[in-house]
């Protein structure tokens, strides 16, 4: 499945005064690297991928639509699926 490109378009405007902002086709949709760090993707399998960190995952996960992201059946600590 080809990545959300309207939902791409929204985060590129969200983004667009980030000092180092990149992006970059990565696990079948599109990361959007700060400093060369991924931040956040669109997910090729709907939604989104956020960089939360360690710290605020467990509070992001209680938030709607949120879960904890999981890639290659393992859970990616600091990440959630949005």
């Amino acid at each position: 499945m080809a990545y959300d490109e309207e939902l791409a378009n929204l985060l590129r405007e969200a983004l667009a005064e980030e000092e180092g902002l990149s992006e970059k086709p990565m696990f079948g949709g599109l990361a959007f690297l700060l400093g060369g760090n991924m931040a956040v993707a669109v997910s090729g399998k709907g939604g989104l991928l956020v960089r939360v960190g360690r710290d605020g995952a467990a509070a992001a996960c209680k938030r709607p639509h949120a879960e904890q992201a999981v890639m290659g059946g393992r859970p990616m600590t600091g990440w959630v699926r949005v």
